[in-house]
């Protein structure tokens, strides 16, 4: 059942691959010059795993796909005990899927989690971190902290806290926010992580913070820290704000507003590296047949040292039908190059058994193309069809394109990206972005073509749904960093 049912859908969905651009040298080519000798590039990767505390490990059980014309597989090249694959060609450019695995079995194997990349450029790729949320290998503690506020000691404010695992119940009171059950992980070698607490008043508008360097010999603190209100200005009044202050490669003091009217907040402080500042919209779709839910998230990004300047941040004009038709394309044909500043379109599929991942699949892929064999991937020597088949009751599809200001298409994004650390995220060429991103999650898998969906989406802006945006934009923060 799954199996021949996700050939069909992939191959309706996976319209962005770029139908077989990548290409084989011919068996013993003959140089203008006569000369017999032919030139191999070599394509190198580290794999590793980084769990929820930076635990690093080799990822000896990774492997490296190399891809046919028609996306079959030409080779599979195992990782070594340290996590190293090497691969040599003539070719210039090659497809390739990057297989990682999960660490805990479901049904009696270890989850897939599988990278495509439509004609990657053959060189050195560096570290590639697979991430995880295990906590497995961390040392974990639950911790209470009271974060008081002197400036607005008889005020009522509203308590968030960044660094944690887990933030536990959250009291809100006048003067004070208590954080009951706080769970915090560290590698059993290392120290507790960086918590930023923050409490926001209104009448008038103001937030206050504290960092907290080591939570286990914390339980009172002060907030101090005076947020600085960021200025942004965006196309759509009914979109939301975030901002998060960056330390240490993390995102601390992470506070959002839902409407244009109301401030969001920067922490000036001598460990802040950069501002993420953001401006995005969140639209739970309803009425598309044969899907059980469906959203739609537009963003523009900007990375900042500077927090008293105004951010201009409109955010991409694209319609989720726009995105719905790659996933059920009859043609075989897309073409989002026209649609906005977009450098690259990623398509994913993530299929589960009891709400645990069995397969995690990212396809990387040029804004135009046509439909590739998918049918012809293979990697059953990772997961057999027959587990799959009595394995999955539900698949979650996305279709997404990212676009940066400082970058020009998707061969400059391949190029490019393993210079994008979080060192240079303030470099010109990664600091703006814009992002589309379009995910329906089915247990039916008869999906329709769109032009049965309803064009105009039921859109829920109540309340409950903040929390969903939230956890969304986190989710999406976490996705970034394959």
């Amino acid at each position: 059942m799954y199996c021949k049912s996700l050939s069909l859908i992939l191959l309706s969905m996976l319209a962005g691959c770029g139908g077989g651009s990548s290409t084989d040298s011919p068996e013993n080519p003959t140089p203008p010059n006569g000369n017999n000798q032919t030139t191999l590039n070599t394509l190198s990767i580290s794999a590793k795993y980084k769990d929820s505390c930076g635990n690093e490990t080799a990822a000896g059980d990774a492997a490296l796909l190399v891809h046919n014309n028609d996306y079959s597989n030409k080779e599979i090249i195992y990782a070594d005990s340290n996590g190293n694959i090497t691969y040599e060609t003539e070719n210039a450019n090659q497809t390739i899927s990057i297989v990682m695995r999960g660490s805990d079995e479901i049904n009696g194997v270890k989850p897939v989690f599988l990278a495509t990349y439509v004609d990657h450029p053959v060189s050195d790729m560096g570290d590639y971190f697979h991430y995880s949320d295990s906590t497995e290998a961390c040392q974990c503690q639950y911790f209470d902290l009271n974060v008081s506020v002197p400036a607005r000691a008889n005020d009522f404010g509203n308590g968030r806290i960044s660094g944690v695992e887990d933030d536990g119940h959250i009291n809100n009171n006048y003067g004070y926010t208590s954080f009951v059950g706080l769970e915090s992980c560290k590698s059993a070698t290392g120290e507790w992580p960086l918590v930023s607490p923050l409490i926001t008043y209104s009448n008038p508008e103001q937030s206050f913070a504290a960092l907290v360097s080591d939570i286990s010999t914390t339980t009172d603190v002060n907030a101090e820290i005076a947020g600085v209100a960021v200025d942004i200005t965006t196309n759509d009044f009914g979109a939301s704000k975030q901002v998060s202050t960056v330390i240490d490669g993390d995102f601390h003091f992470r506070n959002y507003a839902f409407d244009q009217a109301s401030n969001v907040y920067g922490y000036e402080t001598d460990s802040v590296e950069h501002y993420s500042v953001s401006a995005y919209k969140f639209e739970t779709i309803y009425e598309i047949p044969n899907v059980d839910d469906a959203f739609l998230w537009i963003a523009s990004r900007e990375y900042s040292t500077e927090l008293n300047k105004s951010f201009d941040l409109p955010l991409p004009i694209m319609d989720y039908t726009t995105l719905f038709n790659i996933l059920v394309s009859d043609s075989g044909q897309y073409d989002l190059s026209n649609t906005s500043n977009m450098d690259y379109l990623s398509i994913g599929i993530e299929a589960s058994s009891n709400n645990y991942t069995m397969l995690d699949w990212y396809i990387y892929a040029p804004t135009s193309g046509q439909v590739p064999s998918i049918e012809n991937m293979d990697f059953s020597a990772f997961v057999s069809d027959d587990i799959l088949d009595a394995s999955i009751d539900s698949i979650e599809m996305s279709v997404s394109a990212r676009g940066y200001d400082g970058i020009n298409g998707y061969q400059d994004f391949l190029n490019s990206r393993a210079e994008m650390t979080t060192d240079n995220l303030t470099n010109e060429k990664w600091s703006k972005s814009e992002f589309v991103y379009f995910e329906i999650t089915t247990s039916n898998f008869d999906i329709t073509n769109s032009t049965r969906a309803e064009s105009n989406s039921k859109v829920n802006k109540a309340s409950a749904q903040k929390k969903v945006a939230n956890e969304i934009f986190n989710k999406l923060l976490n996705k970034e960093r394959r």
